[in-house]
């Protein structure tokens, strides 16, 4: 069941990848992956305040995403609006474990804000230049 429903969350990134090359962000994406697997130890997730302060919405949220992606949470962050997540598939060696079945936000990542300057993790190769 699961890989059944990965199939339409691949779809949805290859829709989701044609739209990003015809609308690009002001940003562009620089460097590569060192593959030290800091962004699998920490997955950061946006909601709103509503949806964080919600136990319903937060319980279900974390349910689904637990399941089907294969993330553990680590603590909500009711601050900044965001569910921490780690990764159950990251090996010692910094890699995916499930690289071929890994969610849209593994395979974005570090995603290019349209309104916001990027953001990235210390010692991330990934930097960001303005077009």
């Amino acid at each position: 069941m699961k890989r059944f429903i990965m199939v339409f969350v691949l779809l949805d990134n290859l829709i989701t990848g044609s739209l990003k090359r015809a609308f690009p962000t002001n940003w562009e994406r620089t460097g590569k992956c060192k593959i030290c697997g800091n962004c699998c130890k920490e997955i950061l997730l946006k909601a709103t305040p509503r949806q964080i302060n919600s136990p319903l919405f937060a319980n279900i949220a974390v349910r689904w995403i637990s399941w089907l992606f294969d993330f553990i949470l680590i603590r909500v962050d009711r601050e900044n609006n965001y569910l921490a997540f780690t990764c159950k598939h990251i090996t010692p060696s910094g890699k995916c474990g499930n690289y071929f079945w890994r969610p849209s936000v593994c395979r974005n990542y570090p995603l290019l804000d349209y309104f916001d300057e990027p953001k990235f993790l210390p010692n991330c190769g990934y930097s960001a230049t303005k077009r």
